[in-house]
């Protein structure tokens, strides 16, 4: 009982007692023998602890071969993966040379190309929220009518494809806009393809896109035809539709409106448009309108102006007015650039520079009367009277040739009327006889 409570002591408190002799059994060989239990048990956790250690730097060794692939690399196998191949050229297509597309027209059109181009964006590298350490680069060519951004880190590689400008990484992450990839997952999928290689050759890094921008901004006629038909496609997607221009036949202008109150119907109570805002308008008004600022790096701001205002707030909400105006010009819509087909600016470029004159005037001579005053009216407006809201009276015609008539909420109250000259030309007024709008 001694001797265990000794060897206790030893053991948990190894503590020496100086001057005091225990004479119990083989004390020598019991002390030898605690020695070498202690030798052992040292010995084991050291061989543990080097086990240990060994096992987290063998862990360690091979973590770090992931983060250690390149960037064109980390791009070559997303290329692979099947669910990014109707977005972004794919490893075949590169590997080929060529990719096909369908435009917003929906047309099928082959392009051809060398390499895939990275171009790292200064700009996009600023923005809010971005993961730590991820790099982005515009991606051409595109495959779609959007830019192509690809981000890059030691973690993971997404895409995002865009015809907007993206300040704030959460604005599209987890979008359907938006693709992301575990680097880790990748490499232990596709290490071992021989296709790597191969793609990796036919990556490469070219202009930054501030620099590319710059050539391109400097090449742009922004007071081109070519460059309001670009605007157009992009501010009004249906455009890019054949049907539309063929059947509507519109005639468009491109005008400034620096300066311009953007309610003109309530000056004291709204805001003057600021330097660079111009505006895309024109007959009939169902074509539509753009207000717009160029913003010299392949982006304009588009801003939600109406084209009437026929909300009597408008008119008589001083307050509503001003803050609303505030409104449209603090909060524009900033869209890339649409990349337009040759054939999608030729045909958009016909609605500038008069090709439908002829036939919208032999349309306008056409003498207005009482069958077809109606009809001039719906065109004006782009659509059918809407006689569920309104009622409409008769119409008549003055001394002068000119054709009106005014039409009534269900209440019985004048809501407003329109004048049609003698070639058809609308006139639109509000239940107060102010002028809203004209076109044909």
């Amino acid at each position: 009982m001694k001797k265990i409570l000794y060897i206790g002591v030893v053991l948990v408190s190894s503590v020496t007692i100086a001057g005091c002799s225990f004479s119990i059994g083989n004390g020598s060989s019991d002390k030898e023998t605690n020695k070498s239990e202690q030798k052992s048990e040292h010995k084991t956790k050291e061989s543990s602890s080097n086990s240990n250690t060994k096992n987290k730097d063998t862990h360690a060794s091979s973590k770090s071969e992931v983060p250690n692939i390149s960037e064109k690399e980390t791009i070559a196998m997303t290329l692979m993966e099947s669910n990014l191949e109707s977005k972004v050229v794919t490893a075949d297509e590169l590997l080929k040379g060529s990719f096909t597309m369908t435009s917003g027209a929906g047309e099928k059109i082959t392009k051809s190309f060398d390499k895939l181009t990275l171009s790292e964006s200064p700009e996009l590298n600023k923005m809010d929220n971005k993961p730590e350490g991820m790099n982005f680069y515009g991606v051409e060519p595109s495959k779609g009518p959007y830019a192509t951004i690809v981000g890059i880190n030691k973690e993971k590689i997404v895409y995002i494809m865009t015809q907007s400008a993206i300040f704030d990484y959460k604005e599209v992450e987890g979008s359907n806009t938006f693709i992301e990839y575990n680097i880790s997952d990748l490499y232990n999928k596709h290490k071992g393809d021989s296709k790597i290689r191969k793609l990796e050759e036919k990556i490469e890094y070219g202009e930054s896109m501030a620099a590319k921008q710059s050539k391109q901004d400097s090449n742009v006629d922004t007071t081109s035809n070519e460059y309001y038909a670009k605007v157009l496609l992009t501010a009004i997607p249906t455009y890019r539709e054949s049907d539309t221009s063929d059947k509507m036949k519109p005639e468009l202008e491109n005008e400034s409106l620096e300066g311009e109150y953007l309610n003109p119907y309530n000056k004291q109570h709204t805001i003057k448009y600021p330097e660079g805002v111009q505006r895309i308008a024109g007959t009939p008004t169902a074509a539509g309108q753009v207000v717009y600022k160029n913003n010299d790096d392949g982006t304009i701001s588009v801003y939600g102006v109406p084209s009437h205002f026929h909300d009597n707030k408008w008119l008589e909400d001083d307050d509503w007015s001003q803050k609303e105006s505030e409104r449209i010009m603090n909060n524009p819509k900033v869209l890339k650039l649409y990349d337009a087909t040759d054939a999608e600016i030729a045909r958009t470029v016909k609605m500038f520079d008069g090709t439908y004159s002829s036939e919208e005037n032999d349309q306008s001579s056409e003498k207005v009367t009482r069958e077809n005053v109606i009809d001039k009216v719906e065109s004006y407006e782009g659509h059918k009277l809407d006689t569920d809201t309104y009622k409409y009276k008769e119409p008549e015609q003055n001394d002068k040739g000119e054709w009106g008539f005014s039409f009534e909420d269900k209440d019985g109250n004048l809501a407003g009327s329109y004048i049609i000259d003698e070639d058809g030309y609308v006139t639109e007024y509000d239940e107060k006889g102010k002028k809203v709008g004209s076109g044909s």
